[in-house]
């Protein structure tokens, strides 16, 4: 287990200007962001009067960048300045987002969430790019932790909010506020200063492809990225598998209404938000790998459990569990990840690694209700919990390996 003498507090990353800039600008622009997706499902749902397939094309349209554009835009992020990047992707997307407030039709919608998403593919890599640049690599995990707790945070208060707002003075209210919080965000960037060098600038197009692939053979060929790919992926694809019938799984199994379904991802927000509380604080003593590896069992065991049980307590209980394993997986995941990447190549490991998780999650949205019609929902849930619990015993071998081969290495130094 790794330790450290003097753990690093929350009070010391925040304190740290540059990196404070960036969370308050993230914090914003999530904030606006989750206000104008509320918004728009509400208004395609109540003013439109969408059918549940078009609101399915508003989530593709969302989604779909993120898994195709992402790779390829790493590649950018790792040639471009990363400032630069980040300011211009939120002029952009505010200038979108107030688009949104004076379209009246679904395709309008459609290719403005698109445009969205895609310049979003550009920006979130190259936020998890400048965070080793403003932070020591001692901080890293507690900077990954503020992030993800800020996160989980808006998306437990801002559907009240947002519910509040449209009916008090419409969506397009929301869809400005979006717009003002980029505006905002690029403000408080345009504060911060980023030293990275950037030496592939100046290449063309015809030179994306063999980047493209040295960022792949990078991630194939460093055991420890591999494994961290390989099981944030995994933990995401168990995640939307629950997600995508868990609504059914309410109805059916437990025979409750959606105040138990509301209650429950609500839960999985908190434990998200406590886990990343816990991981900051006393994750610093142990080795991510092994929290990866504890994170993929405790999902599994905390479906299984819900499974076995089919009762309101125990689904309260395991959603809330499943948020916790969840933060033990995902934020040493990053930390490691950006610890382990080569600045040059930071870009394109972290949106290779997003566009996978993507992947995953539309893969098991269209997959699991499928799977649930043909073997029960409970089945599908021991299915899910034995594939995760199978994956965390592979992966605690597979971490050993990697420990063994370092030491093999160490002794022959």
């Amino acid at each position: 287990m790794e330790k450290r003498d003097a753990p690093v507090s929350f009070r010391q990353v925040i304190k740290n200007r540059q990196f404070r800039a960036l969370w308050l600008a993230q914090l914003v622009s999530n904030f606006g962001d989750w206000l104008a997706l509320l918004a728009l499902f509400s208004f395609i749902a109540f003013h439109l009067h969408g059918t549940p397939s078009q609101i399915g094309w508003m989530l593709i349209s969302f989604t779909l960048p993120v898994a195709v554009l992402g790779p390829i835009a790493g590649v950018f992020v790792d040639r471009w300045n990363l400032k630069r990047t980040m300011i211009a992707s939120d002029l952009i997307r505010a200038i979108l987002a107030a688009l949104l407030a004076i379209s009246t039709e679904l395709y309008q919608i459609y290719l403005l969430v698109f445009a969205l998403s895609c310049v979003s593919c550009f920006f979130l890599p190259a936020q998890t790019v400048a965070i080793p640049l403003l932070v020591r690599k001692e901080e890293l995990l507690v900077a990954n932790s503020i992030n993800a707790q800020t996160v989980q945070l808006i998306r437990v208060i801002s559907p009240a909010i947002a519910g509040a707002l449209v009916a008090w003075a419409g969506h397009k209210v929301c869809f400005y506020i979006d717009s003002l919080s980029f505006v905002v965000s690029a403000a408080l960037l345009s504060t911060i200063t980023l030293h990275r060098e950037t030496t592939e600038a100046h290449k063309g197009i015809g030179s994306l492809p063999l980047e493209l692939v040295q960022g792949l053979k990078f991630i194939a060929k460093h055991r420890a990225i591999l494994f961290l790919t390989i099981s944030m992926t995994a933990a995401i694809l168990a995640v939307g598998a629950f997600d995508a019938v868990i609504v059914v799984y309410v109805r059916d199994i437990l025979s409750a209404d959606s105040r138990l379904f509301g209650a429950l991802i609500s839960m999985v927000a908190v434990g998200t938000i406590l886990g990343a509380l816990l991981i900051g604080q006393f994750g610093q003593r142990w080795s991510k790998l092994y929290l990866v590896v504890l994170g993929i069992f405790g999902i599994g065991i905390n479906v299984l459990i819900l499974a076995v049980l089919s009762s309101v307590v125990a689904t309260v209980v395991c959603s809330f569990g499943l948020g916790l394993s969840v933060a033990c997986v995902l934020i040493p995941s990053q930390t490691l990840m950006q610890e382990e990447s080569p600045q040059s190549m930071l870009g394109r490991v972290s949106s290779t690694s997003m566009s996978l998780m993507t992947a995953a999650q539309l893969g098991a949205f269209l997959i699991a209700g499928t799977v649930a019609n043909w073997v029960g929902i409970r089945n599908l849930y021991y299915l899910v919990a034995l594939t995760l619990i199978l994956i965390s015993i592979f992966a605690y071998g597979y971490k050993r390996a990697i420990h063994v081969t370092e030491a093999d290495r160490s002794g022959q130094t």
